[in-house]
């Protein structure tokens, strides 16, 4: 066994398709280079360093099991730059972060496949049924394309690019807002299938989009999902102040991003608008993060 073994994992983002994947749409979500840092070390007993929750311990128990030592106590220190519980992915990002570090100690590097089914159970203490999309994302970087029934698939990034991250700091409930459109749909049938119609072209244009770089066309796009949120109603007044704000400031799109009602926003800017991109954010009453996109999902440090 090795005397310690650091691995981090990136948050992620929903860059197209919230709520709308609920009924069957496809939805794309990217890697962010925001990170948990996680470092496994030899100890005399089990000892956690950081914050301590049931995906932790699951997390922890489950790299154990996988290892087959009788040496089983170890020290795992935990370090995230990532925001809790505002829908980029801490959960997923601080289990994979974990079972890497903790079996790589005892000299075992697990495959992607392995550290994705094993991160995704962990989730299910935080999230009861999980689509797999977050785990997917932070366990392979890059971008992936998620739709229900069909699973999981890589998306081509012609180029790198930078999000700015929009957190409103008010409070959010993921199934509150799924309720919410789900009532929706149900007595505006006809609507409903409208702005899917709408919805169903707008991605694949996205998706063209990213694999050629043209970021133009791709934060026109985001402008166009965030009108289709809008329009189900799972937006709110200080999430469209930040989204409406970062446009005026010369961002090339903006949307909210997770699943509405508080949470973050997301904007697309070139390099130069980055930083006054988040300063109108903070003015704006948001707390700004800027996210390069990550290409690499989990990786081991040292």
């Amino acid at each position: 066994m090795r005397a310690f073994c650091k691995a981090s994992a990136p948050g992620k983002a929903i860059l197209f398709g919230e709520h709308f994947v609920v009924y069957g749409e496809p939805a794309i979500a990217v890697a962010l280079n925001i990170r948990v840092k996680v470092t496994a070390y030899k100890s005399q007993s089990k000892f956690i360093e950081g914050f301590r929750t049931a995906l932790v311990n699951k997390a922890i128990d489950a790299a154990l099991k996988t290892v087959n030592s009788e040496d089983k106590n170890v020290h795992v220190k935990i370090e995230s730059d990532l925001p809790v519980s505002v829908g980029l992915g801490s959960s997923a990002a601080t289990a994979s972060a974990i079972i890497a570090a903790v079996t790589g100690l005892f000299g075992v590097k697990l495959s992607k496949d392995e550290l994705f089914n094993m991160a995704l159970e962990c989730e299910k203490t935080v999230h009861v049924n999980p689509s797999g999309i977050d785990p997917a994302v932070t366990v392979n970087g890059g971008a992936v394309l998620y739709q229900r029934g069909v699973g999981i698939k890589p998306v081509k990034l012609g180029e790198d690019f930078t999000l700015i991250i929009g957190n409103t700091g008010e409070g959010r409930s993921t199934g509150a807002m799924v309720e919410k459109v789900r009532i929706f749909a149900e007595r505006r049938r006809d609507v409903m299938d409208g702005l899917r119609k709408t919805y169903s072209s707008t991605v694949l244009r996205a998706l063209e989009a990213l694999e050629k770089g043209d970021f133009e066309e791709l934060g026109l796009l985001m402008n166009v999902n965030h009108g289709l949120l809008e329009a189900l109603g799972v937006s709110n007044f200080k999430l469209n102040k930040l989204v409406y704000a970062s446009r005026e400031a010369g961002a090339l799109g903006a949307k909210l991003t997770g699943g509405g009602g508080g949470g973050c926003m997301i904007a697309l800017a070139s390099k130069e608008r980055l930083k006054s991109i988040a300063e109108v954010i903070m003015r704006a009453g948001g707390e700004p993060i800027i996210a390069p996109i990550s290409k690499v999902g989990v990786v081991y440090e040292g």
